[in-house]
C-alpha cells in the first residue's frame, strides 16, 4: 500500500515515493525485527520444547547412566568374589606348600585413587610418588632383611629340601613346556586321557636331576607305558615320578639328594618324542608339578610356564 504527504507547494497529497535509501531501510527494519523474534523465540519458547535429536542424546545419555550403574555395581561384587577366591588361594596354598604363593600382579587397581589423577595439581601428584617411591623403598630393605633371614634358615634346615621344589632340568626354556595334568588327547590314539604329569622337552641325553631329598624306591625298565622310570619317595608323603628316561643312573632303595643326576632324557615307551615325563604325588594325589617349581623360577616365568602347561592340549605320551 503506497504512502501519500501533503505537498504545501500544491496545496495536495501527492504519493511518498521511497528511494534506493528508503527501501534499503525497510528491508533493513524488517531483517532485525525477524532476528530478535528469532531470538526471543529460542530464549523463552525454545527450552520448553526439544528437537528429536536432543530427545534423542537424552534417552541415549539416560541409557548410558543406567548402564554405567548396572556395570558398577556388577563390578563391586566381582571384586568382593575376587577378594574372597584371593584369601582362599593363599590359604590352599600355603597349607599345601607351607609358603606364601607369588603375587603376579601385586599392584592392584585403585578406582578412588585413577579418579583424583585428572582433577589434581601437579605438585599433589609428585608428592604423592615422592611418598610413595620412599614407602617402597623402606619395604625393599626390610624384604632384602626377610630374604636374608630365610636363605640362613634354608642353609641351616636341610629338611627344607625334602620337598621337590626345582625343575628336574636345569637350565630349562620355558618354551620348552608340554601338556600339564588334567584331560589331554593322546598322541597315538587321539582320545581325551587323563594326563598325571607335565611334559619337558629335552635332548636324549640331557641330565635328570632329583628334585628333592628321598630314597629311590623303584626302577622300572620297560618298552611300553611310561618306558624307563624311577620313583622316588620323599618326606612329608611326597613321592616323585620320572619318565620315558634314557640311561638311568640309581639303584632301587638308593637314597639322593636333592640336584643328584638320576638319569638322562630318552625316548623310551610309548612316547611322541624326547621327552621328560615328570610327576609329584601327595599322599597318593596327583598334583600339578608346575606348582613345585617355585623354588628354580622367577614369578613371571612361574607364571608363563603354568599358562604353557594348561593351555597344551596334546601331551607327548
Amino acid at each position: 500500500m503506497s504512502k501519500y504527504k501533503f505537498n504545501k507547494e500544491q496545496l495536495r497529497f501527492v504519493e511518498d515515493k521511497l528511494g534506493i535509501k528508503g527501501k534499503i531501510k525497510v528491508v533493513f527494519n524488517y531483517l532485525m525485527v525477524s532476528i530478535l523474534l528469532a531470538i526471543l523465540y529460542y530464549l523463552v519458547i525454545g527450552p520448553f520444547f526439544n528437537t528429536r535429536e536432543e530427545e534423542r542424546l537424552i534417552k541415549e545419555n539416560q541409557l548410558m547412566t543406567d548402564e554405567y550403574k548396572r556395570v558398577s555395581e556388577k563390578m563391586d561384587v566381582l571384586d568382593n568374589v575376587i577378594v574372597d577366591l584371593r584369601a582362599r588361594d593363599r590359604a590352599i596354598y600355603q597349607s599345601i606348600f607351607k609358603s606364601t604363593p607369588s603375587d603376579f600382579f601385586p599392584h592392584q587397581y585403585n578406582a578412588a585413587l585413577f579418579s583424583q589423577l585428572d582433577t589434581s595439581a601437579d605438585l599433589t601428584l609428585v608428592n604423592f610418588s615422592s611418598t610413595k617411591t620412599k614407602t617402597l623403598e623402606k619395604m625393599l630393605v626390610s624384604q632384602n632383611k626377610r630374604i636374608e633371614a630365610i636363605i640362613g634358615q634354608i642353609s641351616k634346615n636341610v629338611s627344607i629340601t625334602g620337598i621337590p621344589s626345582i625343575i628336574p632340568i636345569k637350565e630349562i626354556n620355558i618354551s620348552q613346556t608340554g601338556a600339564g595334568t588334567g584331560k589331554k588327547i593322546h598322541p597315538f590314539y587321539k582320545t581325551p586321557v587323563e594326563h598325571t604329569g607335565v611334559d619337558l622337552l629335552a635332548a636324549i641325553g640331557t641330565e635328570v636331576h632329583a628334585t628333592a631329598n628321598g630314597i629311590v624306591i623303584d626302577v622300572i625298565k620297560s618298552d611300553r607305558g611310561r618306558g624307563n622310570e624311577v620313583i622316588i619317595q620323599h618326606e612329608g608323603g611326597y613321592l616323585s615320578k620320572y619318565a620315558h628316561l634314557g640311561d638311568i643312573l640309581v639303584r632301587k632303595s638308593q637314597p639322593v639328594r636333592q640336584n643328584t643326576v638320576i638319569a638322562r632324557v630318552g625316548n623310551s615307551g610309548l612316547s611322541f618324542a624326547p621327552h621328560l615325563h615328570y610327576e609329584v604325588l601327595l599322599n597318593g594325589e596327583v598334583m600339578n608339578p608346575v606348582n613345585y617349581f617355585f623354588a628354580d623360577l622367577a614369578p613371571y616365568d612361574f607364571r608363563d610356564m603354568m599358562i604353557i602347561a594348561m593351555s597344551s592340549g596334546q601331551s607327548l605320551d
